[in-house]
């Protein structure tokens, strides 16, 4: 997507229905984008809700949406907050299609459903930003299980997965999307790994403020806490594992207030010395978690896509233990991580297991280091992003003459 000389910058439009700027996934991940294409040159509007931190990344101006209800927080995962803020995203990102011309919308998550109800009225092209397939995702809500609300659920995706210009989904994803929609233009994202640097010391400083023993071998596991991100199996797995490796503690970082409560009270009493749940944290203290940990922990097992934080966890270079799955295997492998079946007791094998073989364990952190340097660098995302709008804007063009024709 080179500028031609005396020619308008090339215009887009991020819609993104999460808080913006926050230190959690898709807002990292919609971060990212806005900044690799201010980078090349692009100019950007980005449409999010009323609240997170203010952000400054070259040519992207943040727009937010109303906040009626004068709404201070929204929980990951759907919520009556979610529903009020995107009804008010809904009548935002209306009104600024009617007012300005881009030469792309970039629809993240359920802005993709707005956006095909809304684009073609502007004869305005749409790029679908697919972090999961949300029909599977509202499943976990036990009033959208019925067979009935779940077939028309998929068909809607069908149809927004139809409209798109081009999906980019989480890697893992594009055979669910080949299947729900065989002509859709599809990309895997390939985020890239940045970790921040860690000051020499903080880490041990951390070791210090949290009380931890020099001695004890740290199992870190950061994120949300939503169910399906198996925090109860990791727990249940370091009571088995700790019954050989008596040295090994937990850290479990990303609670809300509201889980700090409840989380605390979970975890079992031959943990209750051996574990801390830590609120969430800015990213670059993240770094320092990791910094200070031995072993990284991914248990979630019920998984369509690869959370943005395995990018930060290969390139650490420390070893990953993580759950066997389909989502996974395009960047893990036995040589890259310990991958073990999603039971406890197949996880506190595997922490086992990496604990018993420290050379192993080297060897695993030391590849997937290697491996996320050479593939996931911050050039080669510029270059896919560049590339996919790209391709994206020269097939709306050919359909475009097609039609005209």
């Amino acid at each position: 997507m080179e500028l031609e000389p005396g020619r308008d910058r090339p215009r887009v439009l991020i819609v993104t229905p999460q808080p913006f700027y926050e230190d959690r996934g898709t807002p990292i991940a919609v971060q990212y984008v806005a900044r690799a294409l201010g980078e090349i040159g692009v100019e950007v509007d980005l449409l999010a809700f009323p609240i997170g931190q203010e952000v400054e990344i070259k040519n992207v101006s943040v727009r937010r949406c109303a906040n009626l209800l004068r709404l201070r927080r929204v929980p990951i995962g759907f919520s009556w907050r979610k529903i009020v803020l995107d009804a008010s995203l809904w009548s935002s990102f209306s009104r600024l299609l009617s007012r300005r011309r881009y030469d792309m919308v970039h629809a993240v998550e359920e802005a993709a459903y707005i956006a095909a109800a809304i684009c073609p009225r502007f004869r305005q092209p749409f790029i679908y930003d697919m972090a999961s397939a949300i029909p599977v995702e509202l499943q976990r809500q036990p009033v959208l299980k019925s067979r009935r609300i779940q077939r028309f659920l998929s068909r809607l995706e069908q149809w927004v997965l139809r409209r798109a210009a081009h999906v980019v989904c989480s890697p893992g994803l594009a055979s669910y999307v080949h299947n729900q929609a065989p002509q859709a233009q599809v990309s895997e994202w390939r985020f890239p790994a940045q970790l921040p640097d860690v000051k020499r010391g903080d880490a041990e400083s951390l070791r210090d403020r949290l009380q931890i023993a020099p001695d004890r071998r740290i199992v870190l596991y950061s994120g949300s806490f939503a169910g399906y991100q198996g925090i109860d199996l990791l727990l249940e797995a370091l009571v088995q594992a700790r019954q050989s490796n008596p040295e090994l503690f937990l850290i479990c970082v990303g609670a809300t207030d509201r889980e700090m409560a409840v989380w605390s009270r979970r975890i079992p009493e031959q943990l209750r010395e051996h574990a801390r749940i830590i609120p969430r944290q800015p990213r670059d203290r993240i770094a320092t978690y990791i910094e200070l940990a031995d072993f990284l922990a991914l248990p979630r097992g019920r998984t369509d896509n690869i959370p943005l934080k395995l990018f930060d966890y290969m390139v650490s270079g420390k070893p990953i233990i993580a759950m066997r799955h389909a989502a996974y295997e395009p960047l893990l492998d036995q040589t890259r991580a310990f991958i073990c079946d999603p039971t406890s007791q197949a996880l506190a094998g595997a922490i086992t297991r990496a604990c018993r073989s420290p050379r192993e364990a080297e060897s695993v952190g030391r590849e997937s280091r290697r491996y996320a340097r050479r593939q996931f660098g911050w050039g080669r995302f510029v270059d896919f992003v560049r590339d996919t709008y790209t391709d994206s804007m020269f097939e709306r063009e050919e359909s475009d003459l097609t039609e005209a024709g």
